[in-house]
């Protein structure tokens, strides 16, 4: 029997899976694919925003000198319609009917809305005096030509994506998204909803789940399925996989059993270990290891140990693959009601969910903490970590707790 040489803290695996992977090469995607990557570089305007002097208003360009009192009555000689300038200037007494986005008409330095005049003709009374640069957008009043306007390492979003477009920018530069494969393996796996289950077999949870988590985070992922044990078959499908990926995501099949074959078939296909056995539970038998270009994850085969070590080892990987700065969830500080054990020698995270109070953030266990109790993931807010060499903490103490739904945290206020 195979035994793990070593278990590592959870601390160190996070920080030899993060030295371990470098971000992925820059590449100049279109606007909308830019979407939730990180910018590779500095992007500057090319050109004042706005270009020109234009109307904040619909309304008339006049001579603020000529509108300082209302009762005045002006002659309208021309129009600038957004994108069609007007082709008269403003002279005394004259005034230009202008719309939104217009350009403001030589001799104007004000603009007058509509409703503070006696409305739309060739002739109107103005109802309401103004002051010079009333209603105008000034050229270069959001950027100047030059100006830094978006960091490298910006995460872009829809302002960012509007920012860009209104320099003409068509692509941006970003480090491209991570290409993920979810290896799903097992005989006792069955498909969901393609047919009913024979004794012994359950339906495959865990690579959907892994799956929505990567792309959750931003990653172009697929599934692969090889549902069998077969040595040969699994040898194929990994091979496969790690000529395609940047990162293979597997569950299941690296522990110490006779049928785990994941962690010799990896390294018959050249991956090179950097650790395997974490101080964790749930969690214990992650395996990571590298190869050429590719990072790959052995995850448990529990379904919640698959995800809570997708949540704390792959999520990290990718963010940092695409050169995101919010690598990590948040991490607060909570307290327990009652006292925790931990009987494990190891570090425990344990799901819990968070309420706000007068001491600060409570937590409190979901319940049972299985590692095959998929429905107490939907209940979580966040993972307290209890240990790892402690035997659990008392009631009140500080705990750090990783967030895991951040939209809580946000909707409770501190209470005063």
């Amino acid at each position: 029997m195979q035994l793990f040489e070593k278990l590592i803290d959870y601390a160190q695996a996070v920080r030899l899976v993060l030295e371990n992977t470098a971000r992925l090469p820059v590449a100049w995607v279109p606007l909308m694919d830019a979407r939730g990557l990180a910018l590779a570089e500095d992007i500057a305007a090319r050109f004042d925003s706005p270009p020109f002097d234009n109307s904040a208003v619909d309304g008339y360009a006049v001579r603020s000198a000529d509108a300082a009192e209302a009762g005045r009555t002006f002659e309208v000689v021309d129009e600038a319609p957004a994108g069609r300038p007007a082709r008269r200037s403003v002279g005394e007494g004259e005034a230009i009917k202008i719309f939104t986005g217009g350009v403001i008409p030589e001799g104007a330095d004000a603009v007058v809305m509509v409703e503070n005049t006696s409305g739309w003709g060739e002739e109107f009374e103005l109802k309401k005096a103004t002051t010079p640069g009333s209603n105008l957008r000034a050229a270069g009043e959001d950027v100047r030509e030059g100006d830094i306007m978006l960091r490298a390492g910006t995460e872009i979003g829809a302002p960012e994506i509007a920012l860009a477009a209104t320099q003409g920018y068509g692509e941006l530069p970003v480090y491209r998204r991570p290409r993920v494969v979810v290896l799903s393996t097992g005989t006792e796996l069955v498909e969901p909803g393609t047919r009913d289950l024979s004794p012994g077999e359950i339906f495959d949870s865990n690579s959907f789940a892994l799956l929505a988590q990567a792309r959750e985070a931003g990653a172009d992922a697929r599934r692969l399925y090889a549902a069998s044990d077969d040595a040969d078959i699994l040898k194929s499908a990994m091979e496969e996989a790690l000529a395609s990926a940047d990162v293979v995501v597997t569950s299941g099949g690296v522990s110490v059993g006779e049928k785990d074959l994941v962690k010799g078939t990896l390294l018959d296909l050249g991956v090179e270990q950097v650790f395997w056995g974490i101080k964790l539970k749930p969690g214990k038998p992650v395996f990571f290891g590298t190869r050429e270009g590719a990072r790959f994850f052995g995850l448990p085969g529990n379904p919640v140990s698959a995800m809570v070590c997708a949540e704390l080892f792959v999520r990290p990987a990718l963010m940092k693959m695409m050169g995101r700065k919010d690598r990590h969830r948040p991490h607060i500080e909570v307290y327990f009601d009652e006292d925790v054990e931990n009987k494990f020698g190891r570090m425990h995270a344990i799901r819990v969910t968070l309420n706000r109070t007068e001491r600060g953030w409570r937590a409190e266990s979901v319940g049972a903490q299985g590692s095959g109790l998929v429905s107490s993931l939907t209940k979580a807010d966040a993972l307290a970590l209890i240990g790892p060499e402690s035997e659990g903490v008392r009631a009140g103490e500080p705990v750090e707790a990783i967030v895991l739904r951040e939209e809580v945290v946000l909707a409770q206020r501190p209470v005063n």
